[in-house]
């Protein structure tokens, strides 16, 4: 599911978790003389019942003056402007239609799979491969008996909006949907025709990811979310990953030399690699107790 994993957390990030009732994902610490900041490694859809929600993560949250998120996606004040954003850069150019962008192959793969996931490939024709990605991949998620309202985002923001907490955002929605939307054209069907490609060949892939978000395992969780986009689409991991991670940490370095009590929860694909949010901390010598 490339471009849940491409956003790894982001406004159309989706992550299943599977065969498991219980998680025990991994929460990050910063402390100084007077902050207090946790990071917490999130998922944005789940089957409803997971038990994610632990004591030492709820006790951190519990305790936070302030909780960051990605962006205001869970707002219903913001729902009105996400879609008219969405839909501003949904649509191809008149006369252009998306079988005309893709492999024959890969047209006819929506072409099978568009009806398994409530649509057929006819409504797709008029949008671009970036949301044609996007609701094909949504579709299959929750077609698999997923449910987003089960995410922890959509857990945590009316927690924390009901406690009073400061919310707070590293994105606007608006950027988050231009991550995708300002992507070269070719970009944007490259990422088409590989999920669709991953849809046939591996299908069972995103059952890895979710088991290592429940274990914490961030080597698994890197490799899974980032070691084949690195790899395969450099340039899309470089703005949907890289960059995003390297803004965010200086907005968490900011945020250590105010004071308080903050909760951190961003895409868990953002956390850890080399180039993850982690170790940017660390390599500007920022003590963190974690893996």
């Amino acid at each position: 599911m490339k471009p849940f994993k491409m956003l790894a957390g982001g406004i159309i990030a989706a992550t299943l978790l599977v065969g498991t009732a219980s998680a025990d994902p991994t929460l990050w610490h910063i402390q100084d003389e007077d902050s207090d900041i946790y990071v917490f490694g999130t998922v944005h859809i789940l089957r409803p019942g997971i038990e994610w929600q632990t004591e030492e993560v709820m006790s951190a949250f519990d305790a936070a003056d302030t909780v960051y998120f990605e962006a205001p996606v869970n707002d219903p004040a913001q729902a009105s402007s996400m879609q008219q954003a969405v839909l501003a850069n949904a649509m191809n150019p008149a006369g252009v239609t998306l079988s005309s962008l893709v492999s024959e192959e890969t047209w006819a793969l929506i072409e099978e799979f568009a009806p398994q996931v409530g649509f057929s490939a006819a409504q797709l024709e008029s949008l671009r491969p970036w949301i044609a990605t996007v609701q094909l991949s949504v579709g299959f998620i929750v077609a698999s008996g997923y449910n987003p309202e089960s995410g922890v985002e959509a857990t945590l923001w009316p927690m924390a909006n009901d406690a009073g907490k400061t919310l707070a955002y590293f994105e606007t929605v608006q950027e988050q949907i231009g991550f995708f939307a300002d992507l070269p054209q070719d970009v944007e069907v490259r990422l088409l025709e590989e999920t669709m490609a991953e849809f046939e060949a591996s299908p069972d892939q995103i059952d890895t990811l979710v088991t290592s978000w429940a274990n914490g395992d961030q080597a698994a969780i890197d490799a899974v979310m980032n070691g084949q986009m690195r790899a395969d689409a450099p340039e899309v991991h470089d703005v949907i990953i890289v960059q995003r991670n390297q803004r965010w940490v200086e907005e968490i370095e900011n945020i250590l030399d105010g004071s308080g009590t903050v909760f951190i929860a961003v895409g868990s694909g953002h956390l850890p690699g080399e180039q993850g949010v982690i170790s940017l901390l660390r390599d500007r010598g920022i003590e963190i107790s974690g893996p």
